[in-house]
């Protein structure tokens, strides 16, 4: 299958509905807020669309993390659906929804839990306040992370870890890496001192997040580790200097599509506001912290596709989607662009025969490719090539090479320039999840499309 993966930045939505059949009421202020591109929709209309019966009685909340659009003009809204109590969710209605897209109301074709291979990448930031009660905390956090990389990546997730460390000031800033023994690593030179005061500098370490260099394609995430409370601005004592506030770090994690999980001490209210407003939430610091990262593992990978039919003829350079519950409140309003540099497509499941580089003449796939690159003149592409781990190193390398430019040469065939695309094998250096499982090796055998230049 082909798939435009298309990450945008994670959205929360807080949903409850009420068992029963009553219909919905529609106050004209909510059908005013609902208004897209400032075109009016209609009260008749809404009170239609909007009689609905509930069917989901829990509170939980809905994040949008990206769209997929491999079936367009099918597209798929993927969110990441959790109960307020932290569990996943298991089931979301169709009925319980209205979607629509730039103003106009679209079908609900589906609601689907998606496979793994649909989960995109995310980008960690641990933040570890070091100061001298922190250290069980640090050795535990040492000791479970590589369980919790390892869930993350058994679930088809392409996830790198940064680290930020800090006390009265921010100490150390490491960089993203995709190699778990750097992070253990960075972690294994952390010892814990000083504290003089009660507070420490969160919201400075939070403000550092802004030197990390994040993937374009990913998702930020960012983890919080301390049992102390912050620094603000306009206190009197302690040894920690800042400008920032609650207010405004949490500005800087929304302006900047920042999520943050806190663990840290329940009875410390700001975490949990911190946490609220960037679409995140707190972790108990006193719970045994494998079982906080698993909890954590499965929220992110218990995701969701809303499917429906887009009324425009060609994939476009953005999105403009809003989802409204049965009872009228506009859930989310978003406008996605399709068009971004180091934009990652993947193509899964070509049918190459086995040690083969020769593609058929015509693949659906490859055709929705086609069609986008002649939509889009402007676009230049990277084609990766990747295969599972059968096999010696040199000739994984060089058939994925291969397929890769196999690729490049049925596009080239239907017409679109050669300069517009390159092309590159890796073999089976990056996989995406285990080699352990036929599943997981099948997902690693993969081409991947990255957009390179957008012609803007």
């Amino acid at each position: 299958m082909f798939r435009i993966v298309l990450i945008v930045s994670t959205l929360v939505v807080f949903f409850s509905l009420n068992a029963g059949s009553t219909s919905a009421f529609i106050s004209k202020d909510s059908v005013d807020y609902l208004s897209i591109d400032s075109n009016k929709i209609r009260m008749d209309r809404m009170m239609d669309i909007a009689k609905l019966k509930p069917k989901n009685p829990d509170y939980f909340t809905m994040i949008v993390q990206n769209i997929d659009i491999k079936n367009y003009p099918v597209i798929s809204l993927i969110i990441e659906a959790i109960k307020t109590n932290g569990q996943p969710l298991d089931t979301i209605y169709a009925d319980d929804l209205t979607l629509f897209e730039s103003g106009r109301v679209q079908k609900i074709l589906s609601i689907k839990k998606i496979s793994i291979n649909q989960i995109l990448p995310i980008d960690f930031v641990f933040i570890i306040d070091v100061t001298g009660t922190m250290q069980k905390f640090i050795d535990e956090t040492r000791n479970n992370i590589e369980k919790f990389t390892l869930a993350i990546k058994e679930r088809g997730v392409d996830s790198r870890l940064a680290l930020i460390t800090y006390s009265d000031n921010v100490e150390q800033v490491y960089q993203p890496t995709e190699n778990i023994k750097t992070f253990l690593a960075w972690l294994s030179f952390i010892r814990a001192a000083g504290g003089m005061d009660e507070k420490e500098n969160a919201l400075e370490a939070l403000s550092a997040v802004s030197r990390i260099q994040f993937r374009p394609s990913a998702n930020k995430v960012v983890i919080l580790i301390t049992d102390a409370p912050y620094h603000q601005k306009g206190e009197e004592n302690g040894n920690g200097k800042t400008f920032h506030t609650t207010k405004s770090i949490a500005q800087y994690l929304k302006k900047n599509d920042l999520r943050l999980f806190s663990i840290s001490p329940l009875p410390l209210k700001e975490y949990d506001t911190l946490t609220t407003l960037s679409r995140g939430s707190v972790f108990d610091i006193r719970m045994p912290f494998a079982n906080i990262l698993a909890q954590y593992a499965m929220q992110l990978t218990n995701l969701f596709a809303i499917s429906y039919v887009t009324e425009q003829p060609a994939i476009p350079d953005s999105i403009n989607v809003a989802v409204v519950n049965a009872m009228g409140t506009e859930l989310l309003r978003k406008t996605i662009p399709v068009l971004e540099i180091q934009r990652k497509l993947i193509i899964e499941n070509l049918l190459f025969p086995t040690g083969s580089v020769v593609l058929p003449d015509f693949v659906k796939e490859l055709e929705v490719l086609y069609q986008f690159m002649l939509n889009k003149q402007g676009v230049r592409i990277l084609i990766e090539g990747h295969t599972d781990n059968i096999g010696s190193d040199r000739s994984n390398l060089i058939l994925s090479d291969k397929r890769a430019k196999a690729v490049k040469d049925y596009l080239v065939r239907k017409g679109v320039a050669p300069i517009r695309i390159a092309t590159k094998g890796f073999g089976k250096s990056k996989p995406i999840t285990t080699n352990a499982t036929e599943f997981g090796r099948r997902l690693n055998r993969r081409t991947e499309i990255i957009i390179t230049e957008t012609g803007r």
